[in-house]
């Protein structure tokens, strides 16, 4: 795809994001159908912006999307929003989706609110950059708080480098409030600082603004988007650098982006808290809605400052405003986590991933099928919550025989047979599933992206994860994770054919053991490959139960 092909493309989503998103290449096009139901972008281009409630399909305040059809990118402290895989998407992230003339997702950015130290940790929440954070455990008032990489709230201390995802609110005395959908923990060693709020307190002659009680520095160096849009107090705007924080506590901010649709037009569906709301007209985390229509009359009058509500609609794009048609209020509809895939790292009914998320079905209601039936490759349907845990409590599990055509799998196997052909490139992946070995046929989507190498280094022999979209014959992959060389392993004289295997974010690491998923691994005296062992660092392990132990056979670093 060529320069100015991809910068047009981009128009609708960098209007959203306010990113700088000249990126010099991308990935093609993909030509698989929205599996989404429900009407934003259907007949024309458009945006959902909000927070992953499931996958199977990637679900956004419970609308699905086609997790296979987009490119993906994250935001991040440099200049261009970087490419990654669907696969770095989490439940509770905050998603802006750009969609195409036939409602299917074309882009997917994913964009952290802060990331700085927790300050002020109390039993209801803590600060990151001077930003207030709240901590929500009551699914009628938004998405439940969900921890990646902590054990919950109970796992964060002051000073712990996080990445903090949430809907911006506005509180009665107009400070910025981040009501929190995601928390992850980071290496402590992390560089960035970000902070999204209010603008308050303009000086460009000084180049100062303020978000809460935290001074933003902006300059000639400072990149300000979108492009046309000038700062001004009351936006809500996202800034981030990897430059240090003053010894004043303020932020020398590289890139500011203004939340905003204003040049936009097409449907939208926008998730958040209802903030200066003044008869039919209030603010979603900055963008303005229009709720005159007769229609909602009734849900209008019922509004309040801080509620969680899902709106769609239309945006005027000379004002950037959306004309609402509809809103949904997360406490009349209070929204679950539902995953559809298949399982990976199964070590026993209370901890398994089904697409990344650690699941506990050891109380579930089975549909279909029973807790026996469960084990690595297994496609299910899972309905559950979570609770003050990085973990989701499945309610219900549907048991399927197989993937269905379009389903989302997830396989980690071995690569043979590749070729390449004018079609495109295809392999053969070998891999474990429901305690068999199986082989599948796997062609590459147009808009494959790869994580832990390049294209240049699949090849026979190579160990890999993919995501794909099941069909009858072959798996379509849009992502291929390269998994690390085997690390030596310990001595601990176990039955290595007996092996469980996690990957995920590490906690509570003290030398000799630390936690994943739940998971307490013992080092056992193996060196991880790929870097450092510590808390906030992403890794998979494969481990063995001696005792009621479990003992590291091998731990790669991401």
């Amino acid at each position: 795809m060529n320069r100015l092909r991809f910068i047009v493309r981009f128009a609708l989503l960098a209007a959203v994001l306010g990113l700088d998103l000249l990126l010099a290449s991308c990935g093609g096009g993909a030509s698989v159908a929205s599996t989404g139901s429900g009407g934003v972008g259907t007949g024309g281009t458009g945006v959902s912006m909000g927070t992953v409630t499931g996958f199977g399909s990637v679900v956004v305040d419970g609308t699905a999307y086609s997790s296979a059809t987009p490119n993906y990118y994250a935001g991040t402290d440099q200049s261009e929003a970087a490419p990654t895989t669907a696969t770095s998407v989490e439940l509770g992230a905050q998603l802006s989706i750009a969609l195409d003339a036939q409602g299917n997702p074309s882009t997917v950015t994913i964009n952290p609110e802060l990331v700085g130290a927790v300050v002020g940790l109390g039993t209801s929440g803590f600060s990151v950059n001077g930003v207030p954070v709240r901590i929500n455990s009551n699914a009628s008032a938004g998405p439940v708080t969900y921890y990646s990489g902590i054990p919950g709230l109970s796992g964060l201390a002051d000073g712990m480098q996080v990445e903090v995802h949430g809907a911006v609110g506005v509180d009665a005395n107009g400070q910025t409030y981040i009501q929190a959908t995601l928390i992850e923990q980071l290496p402590a060693t992390n560089p960035v600082t970000r902070i999204t709020g209010v603008v308050s307190g303009l000086d460009l002659a000084a180049g100062t603004f303020r978000i809460d009680t935290t001074t933003i520095r902006i300059g000639t160096a400072t990149s300000i988007s979108p492009a046309g849009l000038t700062l001004a107090d009351g936006q809500v705007v996202n800034a981030w650098t990897n430059a240090p924080v003053g010894t004043d506590g303020s932020i020398t901010a590289q890139f500011v982006g203004i939340r905003s649709l204003q040049g936009m037009s097409g449907s939208v569906q926008a998730g958040g808290l209802v903030a200066s709301l003044q008869g039919t007209r209030f603010t979603l985390s900055g963008i303005p809605v229009d709720a005159a229509a007769p229609a909602l009359a009734s849900t209008v009058a019922g509004l309040v400052a801080g509620e969680y509500i899902v709106v769609q609609g239309q945006v005027d794009a000379s004002t950037g405003t959306v004309v609402a048609t509809a809103i949904r209020a997360y406490a009349a509809q209070p929204a679950q986590v539902k995953l559809k895939g298949t399982i990976t790292g199964f070590v026993n009914p209370g901890n398994f991933l089904v697409r990344g998320v650690p699941v506990d079905a050891s109380q579930a209601q089975f549909l279909a099928g029973s807790a026996t039936s469960l084990a690595n490759g297994v496609y299910v349907d899972i309905v559950g919550s979570v609770g003050n845990t990085n973990v989701v409590s499945a309610a219900t599990v549907t048991v399927r025989s197989g993937a269905p055509d379009g389903g989302t799998v997830d396989y980690e196997g071995t690569v043979s047979g590749v070729a390449t052909t004018s079609s495109g490139t295809q392999f053969t992946l070998t891999y474990s599933a429901d305690g068999r070995t199986s082989t599948a046929q796997v062609a590459l989507a147009p808009n494959v992206a790869f994580s832990g190498g390049t294209a240049a280094q699949l090849a026979n022999g190579q160990t890999v994860e993919i995501e794909a979209v099941n069909g009858t014959s072959v798996l379509t992959a849009y992502s291929v994770t390269f998994l690390k060389a085997a690390a030596a392993s310990g001595s601990g004289g176990t039955d290595s054919s007996a092996t469980s295997d996690t990957s995920g974010i590490v906690y509570g690491y003290n030398g000799t053991s630390f936690s994943v998923n739940g998971i307490t691994i013992q080092v056992n005296g193996v060196q991880p490959s790929g870097g450092t062992l510590a808390d906030g660092v992403k890794v998979e392990v494969t481990f063995v139960q001696s005792g009621g132990v479990n003992l590291a056979q091998e731990i790669s670093l991401d």
